[in-house]
């Protein structure tokens, strides 16, 4: 073939492939004549890893991807309908179909919380909810992913031997960490910003009185408020509430001294609260009624001389029953926002020993005021709970106080924990008898039992000091108290120090020197299965300092001279109170979101 004729097929082969070239990229986009509405029905349709592939094409993509309606559906298949379809009577297949199908009208789906999810930040809009952040939130919860951030919230110098003892006290609700101790009284902390929202001083009756316990009450959170209550090592008590919204903590009342000793539990829920003393004195107030002028008159000065009237008691009466009601002849403070509270009854236990979990809860008809405790026989040790049902004052003349209408019981078989077996290290932590403080002690100082309970209903779980934890559910209603057989969980490489649970049973538990988190989704599962949290540690600016070296390299290189005491969250985040060698006291922040 010429020269000439193969250079001219050369030419027309190359326009042809210059035409089909113009005619594809010309071709008509199909997708972005469309409205957003069938878009998002499409990508609806999308499995989730194509879903994130579109949302880089454009912006309008990337909006369109993130549409709650889409992760709304994600979620739901993702999350809720393989929890559901553990509840008995939902596995056959009409029960799947009828009843449990996805649906993008306005839902509200169990989370454990009063209409699911709360968030302070944004609710003025109950209806609006970012569905991708919840599922992102989800997914990094059930692979543990997180970051880490360490706030310091104690003071900045070495404390003396004395000052070490007075150890500071944390409760986390709603992204919020109130902290208490005796040298800078009550603080509040935002944990999203590291900031400190509200401070007030705890104005102790006594200067020498320490907190010993702290509870919060959060019913009146839609009204972004938060009801605190600490108890102290003298016997007394109070009551603040702090505003997040004008960031302030006000006293609404302070309790005095009383003989009965250090109050090692609270549990607040107005109108009641619920304290237990170091020797297992429980007391029930009330802030709400008046006392009649006939029980006024007779009316104790003090509650020691309840505690003295116990002791002539049976047995079963110190053990179980309660005393009648006796109200503390006390004159209101200026200053204070609550009435003075008055007993509605006593308990007073001579078996019964730390560890202890109080818990008050609201019913339809009534409140349950419940104490979780441990006791000793002759195989071991065991789990009580005892049950108090408090009812408010029906509108009739004569009767202004709240009566308890039931009181169940119900314990677990024993168990024998005891053994040569020597946990590994770091030694786990153990407990003198009638302590309800965790300690490093010689074997021969240990008590057989858990190191500490924690009780919302319905589950009780216990930390043991052979690195295992164990679970138990309790059933209760107005005829009956049951507590099922134990399930143990394993896990836990080290000593647990602390755990604790929600009504959904979720649980997180931590290892005494913070080297290993655990966060345990238990409802509907047998087998206990945990997850670790591995934390990714946002860089840090300054390579020299130590303190925020072992913080960059994350938990599992946690130095041996830090104690972890404590273990709480929320939603989305996970607290731990660090200890340093020195005294110093930090909370290191795992945030999921």
């Amino acid at each position: 073939m010429p020269a000439k004729r193969r250079r001219a097929d050369a030419d027309e082969a190359s326009r042809s492939t210059t035409l089909k070239r113009a005619r594809h990229t010309a071709s008509p986009d199909l997708l972005s004549p469309l409205s957003d509405e069938l878009l998002v029905r499409i990508l609806s349709l999308l499995p989730l890893p194509d879903l994130l592939n579109v949302s880089p094409l454009s912006d309008r993509f990337y909006h369109l991807s993130g549409d709650s309606q889409i992760w709304k559906r994600l979620y739901y298949s993702r999350f809720v309908l393989p929890r559901a379809l553990r509840i008995p009577g939902f596995r056959d297949g009409s029960a799947r179909e009828g009843k449990l199908h996805y649906s993008a009208r306005k839902a509200i789906w169990a989370d454990g919380r009063r209409g699911g999810w709360v968030d302070m930040r944004n609710r003025e809009d109950k209806n609006s909810r970012d569905w991708k952040r919840q599922y992102k939130l989800r997914h990094n919860w059930s692979r543990g992913k997180c970051a880490v951030e360490e706030l310091h919230v104690g003071q900045d110098t070495a404390l003396s031997d004395m000052e070490s003892s007075q150890k500071m006290l944390v409760k986390v609700s709603e992204g919020l960490a109130v902290t208490a101790d005796a040298a800078t009284g009550l603080r509040a902390w935002d944990l999203k910003t590291k900031q400190l929202q509200a401070q007030i001083g705890l104005d102790e009756l006594d200067s020498s009185a320490i907190p010993s316990c702290i509870a919060i009450d959060d019913h009146d959170v839609q009204e972004k408020t938060l009801n605190i209550a600490i108890g102290f090592t003298d016997g007394s008590f109070g009551i603040w509430r702090l505003d997040t919204k004008e960031r302030r903590i006000m006293r609404r009342y302070r309790h005095e001294k009383s003989s009965n000793g250090k109050l090692a539990g609270i549990a607040f829920s107005y109108p009641y609260l619920l304290t237990a003393t170091k020797s297992v004195l429980i007391s029930v107030y009330t802030f709400e009624g008046s006392p009649s002028e006939a029980e006024s008159e007779t009316a104790r000065e003090s509650e020691s001389e309840i505690a003295q009237e116990l002791e002539g008691q049976t047995e079963d009466e110190r053990r179980y029953g309660h005393s009648r009601p006796r109200i503390r002849a006390e004159k209101s403070k200026p200053g204070t926002t609550l009435q003075v509270p008055y007993l509605l009854t006593s308990l007073k236990s001579h078996t019964s020993r730390a560890p202890l979990a109080l818990s008050l809860r609201k019913t339809s008809g009534s409140t349950v005021a419940s104490i979780a405790y441990t006791f000793s026989t002759l195989q071991g040790w065991s789990l009580g709970i005892q049950d108090l049902h408090l009812r408010a004052p029906a509108s009739r003349v004569g009767k202004s106080t709240p009566e308890i209408t039931t009181t169940r019981l119900a314990y677990t078989l024993p168990v024998k924990t005891a053994s040569t077996h020597i946990p590994s290290p770091p030694t786990s932590p153990a407990r003198y008898m009638g302590s309800s403080t965790t300690s490093t002690t010689s074997r021969d100082d240990v008590v057989d039992g858990p190191i500490s309970l924690c009780y919302t209903h319905p589950y009780l779980l216990a930390t043991l000091p052979d690195n295992t934890l164990i679970l138990h559910l309790c059933t209760s209603n107005a005829s009956s108290l049951s507590i099922s057989p134990g399930i143990r969980l394993w896990g836990h490489t080290s000593g647990i120090s602390d755990a604790e649970i929600t009504a959904r049973g979720k649980a997180v538990s931590v290892s005494c020197r913070g080297e290993e988190i655990r966060v345990w989704e238990l409802e509907g599962r047998a087998n206990g299965s945990s997850i670790e949290v591995r934390p990714t540690v946002k860089p840090v600016e300054d390579e020299g300092d130590e303190e925020e070296a072992a913080v960059r390299d994350g938990p599992a290189a946690m130095r041996w001279n830090e104690r972890r005491n404590w273990v709480g969250f929320d939603d989305e985040m996970v607290i731990v109170l660090k200890e340093s060698r020195e005294g110093k006291e930090s909370l290191m922040v795992y945030d999921f979101t």
